[in-house]
């Protein structure tokens, strides 16, 4: 928890939306699928204390007890895994500030829909399912963290396509290594990795809607929409069989200037329009040393005002060398786009 909450609170626009107290003009009281604003208030609170320089520490009793109240699985004091605490405690704020108050009702369309939906143009079939998915969820969190990816799937028989768009609020990155791999591999290694073509064949097969059979076909992933908080989540846990494993391969990546506009093609931009920059720079890290059933968490995060790394350790605080930031144990990574201030 502290790693994250120490992550979370360095990120500026995040924290200045809660401690200026901008959020509660922002409130969902009758969200069902939120806290009624519980969360929020006992979120924004904490970061107020965090940011004030009359305390040397904190112990964040009232968060814990605001968050397990929605979140019993947090209630224990055994190990929990950081990225399914960061994941539940955005969806959370997220809902809180929800400023949309009626849903509109999902809808199913039909065969000649979703082949004129194929057609269009790639910038304008993402901003029509970026629009839908904003027509549900819009708040400050969708708008700082989320961001989105197109799945493909294509006939080999007949080259039909099958388009969806997802969001994501942090990319999950699976590590192309294995225990005997190789000692280090790139971000942008896990990155091709991530969006590889794979065949579907066989038993996965796509029952293709042309061919009215199963067909071998493709799966492509490409990133449509990035946000301006671009968290990455490197999957070191490994499931292979019935055996769970930690994969403590070194991960190399840039602190500053990391270039995602390979990753994005340029037809997911408007021609009419300037294509955003996909630069980013790294600004935390939340860390996790030691094994699967037993492990520590801790956090480097970057204090722009006094450009310096500082390195979180559960009731220790220390300056960290920049050259230090960069380890084995990175686990979550926080980058922040360059032009954002």
């Amino acid at each position: 928890m502290n790693s994250i909450i120490q992550c979370l609170s360095g990120t500026i626009p995040l924290a200045r939306y809660f401690i200026s107290g901008t959020y509660k003009n922002h409130i969902n009281g009758k969200n069902p699928l939120g806290t009624g604003g519980v969360l929020a208030k006992s979120f924004a609170e904490l970061l107020s204390v965090m940011w004030n320089d009359n305390y040397n520490f904190i112990s964040p009793v009232t968060f814990r007890k605001s968050l397990i109240k929605f979140a019993p699985q947090f209630s224990g004091t055994e190990q929990q895994d950081s990225q399914e605490f960061l994941n539940f405690l955005l969806d959370g704020l997220h809902e809180d500030v929800n400023t949309v108050i009626r849903r509109p009702s999902p809808t199913l369309e039909s065969p000649e829909e979703e082949a004129a939906f194929e057609k269009l143009p790639d910038w304008k079939a993402s901003g029509i399912a970026w629009e839908k998915y904003l027509a549900r969820n819009a708040s400050l969190i969708v708008t700082l963290f989320q961001g989105q990816y197109r799945s493909r799937l294509r006939c080999l028989s007949c080259n039909t396509t099958s388009t969806t768009y997802n969001t994501f609020m942090s990319l999950s990155l699976p590590i192309p290594a294995k225990r005997s791999g190789p000692p280090s591999v790139s971000l942008f290694q896990c990155l091709d990795y991530f969006v590889k073509e794979e065949v579907l064949e066989k038993d996965n097969a796509w029952n293709c809607p042309t061919c009215k059979k199963r067909r071998r076909a493709t799966k492509s992933l490409t990133l449509s929409r990035l946000p301006d908080v671009l968290l990455i989540h490197l999957k070191r846990f490994s499931f292979d069989g019935p055996f769970r494993d930690k994969l403590e391969t070194m991960i190399t990546y840039p602190l500053k200037g990391l270039d995602l506009s390979g990753y994005v093609p340029s037809t997911m931009t408007d021609p009419s329009q300037e294509r955003p920059s996909f630069n980013y720079d790294l600004y935390a890290v939340s860390n996790h040393y030691g094994s699967l059933t037993g492990g520590h968490y801790t956090a480097c995060v970057r204090n722009k005002y006094r450009d310096q790394w500082h390195n979180f350790d559960d009731t220790r605080f220390s300056v960290c060398d920049e050259d230090k930031v960069m380890s084995r144990a990175a686990y979550n990574l926080f980058y922040v786009r360059s032009t954002v201030r």
